[in-house]
């Protein structure tokens, strides 16, 4: 029981320390206005031109100049310098300041579900290339743009999966399936 206390304390305050660096205008706790369950206007289940299943521009399995099965400039396998294994400055296990938990002064996005549930981050490393990390800074991916403003999303072992991020209308970001579905995530 006594370790209990000092544990649940550190839980406490970790989270509310994490909610409290979201800003305001980008989280949806307080601005009702980030979130695409309640603004039609970012959300893709309502706003068609936002959309990939019936915008092909913004499809990269409609659309092969972003897709990085048919774009090599867009492939990290194949252009190794928008690649985070290859370019140490892209890596954030060499470059620390790239990591949401050891650099307070980061650039990017914060990631949440549908439920409007912070669970990540999407930081952005240079023009072309964000990381991507979950709500404890373990990096578990990163997304490369296209000259559609879209991003792809990649795993560590440098695999397209097929899921894509297109924009919100706005500030954010929405990410989609393989299939072009909404998968209830985005990012402000």
């Amino acid at each position: 029981m006594k370790l209990f206390v000092p544990l649940a304390y550190l839980i406490v305050s970790f989270s509310v320390r994490t909610a409290a660096q979201i800003p305001i205008d980008r989280n949806p706790e307080f601005n009702k206005s980030a979130s695409p369950r309640i603004n039609s206007r970012i959300s893709p289940e309502k706003n068609l031109k936002i959309n990939p299943k019936y915008n092909w521009n913004i499809n990269p399995i409609s659309n092969a100049a972003i897709n990085p099965n048919s774009n090599a400039l867009i492939n990290p396998k194949i252009n190794t310098k928008i690649n985070p294994h290859y370019n140490e400055l892209l890596n954030p296990l060499r470059t620390l300041s790239l990591n949401p938990m050891t650099n307070s002064n980061w650039r990017g996005y914060y990631l949440f579900d549908k439920q409007d549930n912070h669970v990540g981050y999407y930081i952005i490393a240079d023009q072309y290339v964000m990381l991507c990390f979950d709500i404890k800074g373990n990096w578990t991916g990163y997304l490369v743009s296209t000259d559609m403003k879209t991003f792809n999303c990649f795993d560590l072992k440098d695999e397209w999966t097929g899921m894509f991020l297109c924009s919100d209308s706005d500030s954010g970001l929405n990410v989609f399936d393989k299939e072009g579905e909404w998968t209830g995530l985005y990012a402000k």
